[in-house]
């Protein structure tokens, strides 16, 4: 049954109605011109054509529910969202398998593209067959959907991208002026500084050379119900950056907010995913973004967050709290970061526009909306990120 897993109060009944209900009032927060009047007409199409049978539901509530085209479009994705169990993939086997039947049509239509994650210097005219088609997979891996990589070769392949990926970004370092006891330009101001103490005579002259400093990154991944299929991947890029790069701090977020930095960077895998399971209580779960940026900026921001640090939100936006809270807990985060950037998976999606209240409401605080779907988007905007913090 599609829904019943959700009711497991006392009154299931109670319990199911209120979920339905309730249904209404998410579609008309992400942008749906859905009134207060639909909720009795949800119920009512729910009890002529039943909960069981799930198409028939989605169905039903489609028709009842959407009155522009881009509302049609966007539907299934919203409707999976707030009824699936979390972390299913029942509502994404469709989409494999027209990927799989596909064939070798498109695969070879994803490799012709020109993705910055081919492997380094693979492209000499000397290169064999099984050269070429190393290079074409790893190309069409690259920029596959997260959500249709179901397959466990598929999975090992795309982490060991992701290993490649943050062992480049190893070598983007940023420069930074600091004091030397010698160096090749004076320090004017600690030298007038010095100098009071012998009453204006420069007898101790201060240095300043360029030094290499890391950049921070601070990873938001939302592992709410509606990321469930994006959310597995993100942790695991999470897990290469924690592990090649020195100054990395991620933290999953969905109705609270917690640190999984160190369990991402045990070197044991599966004791890395036991310590997430301890850790991600109420994983899957709703999505209350801006109280979760508010507990994280008045207990973390203020030790992680500075000059140099890129903060990265990873969310598809679907917030069911208020707007105003993220609205205001992003515009306080901007004023101490020096980059803010919004990964959503949606954005790639051509019939995809950011109208839900949570979009809205963080788009002016943001420096940057991008796709984060695949392996080949978040290598496009990555280093970028972090060449701006310069």
């Amino acid at each position: 049954m599609l829904i019943a897993a959700h009711a497991v109060h006392d009154d299931p009944g109670s319990a199911l109605r209120a979920r339905l209900t309730g249904f209404a009032g998410f579609l008309r927060a992400n942008g749906f011109g859905v009134g207060g009047g639909d909720a009795p007409q949800v119920l009512a199409a729910a009890e002529r054509v039943g909960i069981f049978d799930g198409d028939l539901l989605r169905w039903s509530l489609k028709a009842l529910l959407c009155a522009r085209g881009d509302e049609w479009r966007r539907f299934d994705a919203l409707f999976d969202a707030y009824f699936m169990p979390a972390n299913r993939k029942a509502a994404f086997e469709h989409r494999s398998a027209r990927r799989r039947a596909a064939g070798s049509t498109a695969r070879t239509d994803e490799a012709s593209r020109e993705l910055p994650v081919a492997g380094d210097g693979a492209g000499s005219g000397d290169d064999g067959p099984a050269e070429r088609h190393g290079a074409s997979r790893e190309e069409s891996l690259a920029s596959t959907d997260f959500r249709d990589l179901d397959r466990a070769d598929e999975v090992r392949a795309i982490e060991a991208l992701m290993r490649q990926f943050a062992r480049r970004l190893r070598l983007l370092q940023l420069r930074r002026e600091a004091r030397f006891d010698a160096g090749r330009r004076l320090d004017l101001r600690t030298t007038i500084r010095r100098s009071v103490a012998s009453g204006g005579t420069p007898f101790r002259l201060a240095w300043k050379d360029r030094r290499h400093v890391r950049p921070r990154l601070v990873l938001l991944l939302d592992v709410s119900r509606s990321m469930s299929a994006y959310s597995f991947f993100h942790l695991r890029l999470a897990r290469a950056l924690c592990a090649e790069l020195t100054d990395v701090h991620c933290f999953i977020f969905h109705t609270r907010i917690t640190g999984v930095a160190e369990a991402l960077r045990d070197p044991d895998p599966w004791r890395s995913q036991e310590r997430l399971h301890l850790l991600a209580e109420g994983w899957g779960g709703g999505t209350r973004i801006g109280e979760c940026l508010l507990e994280w900026n008045e207990r973390d921001a203020p030790r992680l967050v500075h000059s140099r640090t890129a903060v990265i939100v990873v969310s598809d936006g679907y917030d069911t709290g208020e707007p105003a809270l993220l609205a205001a807990s992003l515009k306080a985060l901007r004023q101490r970061a020096r980059r803010v950037v919004w990964l959503n998976p949606l954005l790639g999606r051509p019939d995809f526009t950011p109208v839900s209240q949570g979009m809205q409401a963080a788009l002016p605080h943001i420096d940057l909306l991008a796709p984060g779907a695949d392996l080949a988007s978040i290598e496009r905007v990555l280093p970028k990120i972090i060449e701006a913090l310069r």
